[in-house]
This record gives structure tokens, sequence and C-alpha cells, in this order.
């Protein structure tokens, strides 16, 4: 069974968690990094406060993809 999910490429994932990054989370751009494998997501980055990291990862722990 294919879904739209698995059809999405590493670049597509990336730019959607770029973008959800942008508008749910109150952290700068140079301060989180995005990189994706295998449609695994990983965050990088260094943030000043522990509720930035908290909300970067919870701006993009449920997304689909």
């Amino acid at each position: 069974m294919t879904t739209a999910a698995a059809a999405r490429t590493d670049e597509q994932i990336q730019q959607d968690v770029l973008e959800e990054l942008k508008w749910d989370a109150p952290v700068q751009p140079n301060e989180i990094g995005v990189i994706v494998k295998g449609g695994v997501v990983t965050l990088t980055g260094w943030v000043d406060t522990y509720t930035k990291k908290w909300l970067a990862e919870n701006a993009v722990s449920g997304y689909a993809g």
C-alpha cells in the first residue's frame, strides 16, 4: 500500500518542516537546522532557552512524512 507520505522526497519533507518551524516555533532561522535522510528528520543547532528547544521539537513532532 502506497501513501502520499511515503512518496515524499527528503527535500519535500525538509521544506515542509522548515515552513512549520517558521510559523510555529519562536526560533530564528540561524538557530535550528533541519536534516532529512531516508524520511528521518533531525533538528540541529543551538538555542538559548529550553523553551525554544521544546517548541521546535513540538512543532515538528507530529509531522506526517
